[in-house]
């Protein structure tokens, strides 16, 4: 990996950086500013820079693992993350913002908290009790607690098959998508749960439920700060227990619009009733782009990810025979919110897919290269 692209990562730091600095700008406070960077600039800066192929060689892989550095970057976004809320429902309390301003910055934080499941996404996968921890406190913060037990456990099972919530479906559309896999997803979890304390002969309704620890930790965590900040104000901050809410909600809205770009119409062959083959590089839409790769720690690879859910985002690699979305997933987020513009350019691509997907020649060419 080329020091360029090591050092690129710490781009990852740019959306908090930008709501702050644009918020302490000294005529006003541009409160939309991380919605503008995230879904206007960065797609510009993925067209003017170009995309990246290039994957890890073998030789540095050892290295790259256990480089500490890489670590770093993602177990900081979630004391950041803890900041950023705090900084926010600050700033709802004691500064005197518009309704309109206060919506802006909630959205722009919401886009922030988005980034975080993500982030608890790549720490969720690894074998570690610290990564693990650091994994739900993330999702805590955006009262999505039960992601990590349906996606490891759940998704990674039956992506690309009619039985995963988080699958779209061909001619589906964005908003459909979010009752299915919102509702879905819990649905889910729910029952891995309470097939898990079965086998321990302990009751669904339990603290030991892990979905039911992660909603309580989340109001929890959300009545703590809200009741810290009405001692501060000498009154109830009820605006942050809102602001609270509402950000989940974007967060966890945007991150299932990325599981609506990322496995869109994909369907793996079944070979034996409810059996599926194994899940290939051909199973994802992925985007190559490199910018919006290294604010996303390499997330747009995701063909690889499915194939190895324990890679570390800095080795996750490209493959030229995986669907290619034309945009990186930025761009694809604003292009989901239009059906009939989502449609008319993912439809095409959905059956050059098709046309590819059981040829037995080329998925054993692609197959080769998971060793």
């Amino acid at each position: 990996m080329s020091l360029l692209k090591k050092l690129g990562f710490i781009a990852s730091y740019s959306l908090p950086l930008v709501i702050l600095l644009a918020y302490y700008l000294p005529l006003s406070p541009i409160t939309w500013a991380g919605a503008f960077y995230v879904y206007v600039l960065v797609p510009i800066v993925d067209m003017l820079i170009g995309k990246d192929r290039q994957n890890v060689i073998k030789e540095e892989f050892d290295e790259l693992i256990h480089d500490k550095y890489f670590d770093f970057m993602v177990f900081s976004h979630i004391y950041i993350q803890l900041a950023m809320l705090l900084w926010v429902a600050y700033v709802l309390v004691f500064d005197n913002l518009s309704t309109v301003n206060m919506i802006k910055l909630v959205v722009s934080q919401g886009i922030y908290s988005a980034t975080i499941i993500n982030v608890s996404h790549e720490l969720g996968h690894r074998n570690s009790v610290w990564a693990n921890i650091h994994a739900r406190i993330g999702l805590i913060t955006v009262f999505y607690h039960h992601f990590i037990i349906e996606h490891n456990k759940g998704h990674h099972v039956h992506v690309a098959t009619p039985a995963d919530p988080a699958t779209s479906r061909f001619g589906q559309n964005l908003y459909t998508f979010w009752i299915q896999t919102v509702s879905g997803s819990f649905k889910s979890a729910w029952k891995i749960e309470k097939q898990r304390l079965s086998k321990q002969n302990i009751a669904i309704w339990s603290f030991k439920n892990e979905v039911i620890s992660g909603v309580l930790s989340s109001l929890i965590l959300f009545i703590f700060i809200t009741s810290l900040f009405s001692v501060l104000k000498g009154q109830l901050a009820y605006e942050v227990f809102y602001f609270l809410l509402a950000q989940s909600v974007i967060a966890f809205l945007l991150l299932e619009s990325v599981n609506y770009i990322e496995h869109y119409g994909i369907i793996r062959k079944e070979i034996s009733p409810g059996k599926y083959e194994r899940v290939n590089p051909l199973h994802s839409w992925n985007a190559n782009h490199f910018y919006s790769n290294l604010l996303l720690f390499n997330l747009q690879r995701h063909s690889d990810h499915h194939a190895y859910a324990s890679r570390p985002y800095q080795v996750l690699r490209h493959f030229d025979e995986s669907p290619q979305l034309p945009f990186g997933y930025p761009l694809m987020i604003v292009i989901s919110f239009f059906p009939f513009l989502w449609f008319k350019i993912m439809n095409p691509r959905l059956e050059k897919w098709k046309e590819n997907a059981w040829d037995a020649g080329h998925i054993k060419n692609v197959v080769a290269q998971f060793a």
